[in-house]
């Protein structure tokens, strides 16, 4: 119901919660946003999604600072878990985009404890604020939409602070440093 318009919704409120085009930042430093929905295509959760970071020009470094996801999921029945939920997601989101990835050797994972794969870690854990649109449509899921828009505003904020598109995941400082020397 209203699929359009909600998206088109969430994106501005994310927007505004950010600060996205009008919060002067530091070099190296950008907000990026996107836009997704997630669950079933019948009963879609529209989600705005924000990320304020800084990439180290030296190292290839990624630091995500804040994150702001603005949630249409139609009536909140329980706001602390729905909250809980999209945090998580968010973090998911997160530690997929910039620290997960498994890579093989001689046919074998390699990373086969938490010693070497390493997922985000609490130290690297922002700040993230989520917001509920005022909705009386049907309550609908929460456990993953704001997973998927993590990545993409990732990508976005990084091409906004040091002006090369990154397109593969993770995005590792390597990955970072390779597109600037290009």
């Amino acid at each position: 119901v209203g699929g359009a318009d909600r998206q088109a919704n969430v994106l501005r409120r994310v927007v505004e919660m950010s600060g996205y085009g009008k919060t002067e930042l530091p070099e190296g430093s950008a907000i990026g946003i996107a836009t997704t929905f997630g669950q079933s295509r019948t009963m879609p959760t529209w989600i705005g999604g924000a990320v304020q970071l800084a990439v180290d020009r030296e190292s290839g470094a990624v630091k995500v600072d804040r994150i702001w996801l603005a949630v249409d999921c139609g009536v909140v029945v329980d706001p602390d878990g729905a909250e809980a939920q999209c945090v998580g997601a968010a973090l998911w989101g997160l530690s997929m985009a910039l620290h997960e990835g498994t890579a093989f050797e001689n046919g074998q994972v390699r990373d086969v404890n938490l010693d070497t794969y390493t997922p985000l870690r609490l130290e690297d854990t922002p700040r993230v604020e989520v917001d509920f649109v005022e909705s009386t449509e049907v309550p609908v899921g929460l456990g993953e939409p704001a997973t998927t828009v993590i990545a993409p505003a990732i990508a976005n904020a990084i091409e906004e602070a040091v002006g090369v598109r990154i397109r593969n995941l993770p995005i590792t400082a390597d990955a970072v440093l390779a597109a600037l020397s290009d």
